[in-house]
């Protein structure tokens, strides 16, 4: 179904080179009363991308080219970074939902690696992955803990399909059972390759998935981009130092932050995404810290000097 004329004139202006024209776009929509029905095809970082309207991600997709720029952003540096200008680094996707991200990364990682447990969202996942043909990611009907069983993957927001958490729900009737397995069991017996860059979402989940990959996290060390949401629990955690003990050892930790462009700031326990980088990689980065993180360079050559990471691990 081709959307109404009037959502495509506002697409129009979604996609103009504009500050704050998000906002504008998403009021306008509310203001004029435009449904959230009806299906759509469109271009999505050079891939053809089949989506809905009532969907949140998807929504954004239509309107504006994509969801969370500045974590595709960080994303594609990431990739750069550690697979080098051509890419060749692997992705790893936990919480993958429909598959947003993962679908932007198939194009500059040279495995892609998903994990979702929802059958809905990963059947919209899927699709896209067949419309696309890509053969360089895969797909895992599993949630990812710290102990392999069974759980109860609550509805979510209606209109959300990424909003689905393992340790709420709103409507118990809407509520599904799928299968947990921890990390390092899953990854041992797939024989998954290495993890180069690791994306968490799992809506609370994230302390057990970081418990369960404890092995691989210790091995790997991989750049990781993590929501943290929540209020006394942040992902599980009860504080940044119950974050930290949960990484490896001797790494950097900071807040990503920016609208359409990546920006790391300090770390800050309220902010909503987190970056962790292995120590020996974080001057890497360095383009992406705010202006205020960064000193004057050593005299001598190395990584530039940051006051940065407030609790840096030992």
């Amino acid at each position: 179904m081709r959307p109404p004329l009037a959502h495509r004139l506002l697409r129009g202006c979604g996609h103009l080179p504009l500050p704050g024209v998000r906002g504008v776009v998403r009021r306008l929509h509310y203001t004029i009363g435009l449904t959230r029905s009806g299906e759509f095809q469109t271009n999505f970082d050079g891939l053809r991308y089949h989506g809905r309207l009532d969907d949140f991600i998807d929504w954004n997709v239509f309107f504006f080219g994509n969801y969370c720029p500045a974590e595709l952003d960080f994303l594609a540096t990431a990739a750069r970074t550690t697979g080098g200008p051509e890419g060749g680094g692997t992705y790893f996707d936990i919480g993958a939902n429909i598959g947003h991200h993962a679908l932007f990364m198939s194009q500059r990682a040279s495995q892609v690696v998903a994990f979702e447990p929802s059958p809905s969202a990963r059947e919209r996942f899927s699709a896209n992955l067949r419309l696309n043909r890509l053969a360089n990611v895969r797909l895992f009907p599993v949630a990812l803990g710290d102990a392999d069983g069974e759980a109860q993957l609550g509805s979510g927001f209606e209109d959300n399909s990424g909003s689905r958490s393992l340790c709420w729900t709103l409507d118990e009737d809407k509520d599904e059972t799928v299968i947990v397995r921890r990390g390092d069991s899953l990854f041992r017996q797939e024989q998954l390759p290495r993890v180069d860059i690791l994306k968490l979402d799992v809506e609370g989940y994230e302390k057990r998935v970081l418990t369960g990959l404890r092995e691989t996290l210790l091995r790997d060390r991989p750049v990781i981009l993590m929501e943290l949401v929540g209020y006394d629990l942040k992902g599980g955690f009860r504080d940044e130092t119950d974050l930290r003990n949960s990484l490896y050892p001797s790494h950097d930790l900071f807040t990503l932050r920016g609208r359409s462009k990546a920006r790391l700031d300090a770390f800050d326990w309220n902010g909503e995404a987190a970056v962790c980088f292995p120590e020996e990689r974080t001057h890497a980065f360095d383009h992406l810290f705010a202006r205020h993180l960064i000193s004057k360079p050593r005299s001598t050559p190395g990584p530039t000097t940051r006051a940065a990471a407030p609790l840096k691990s030992s």
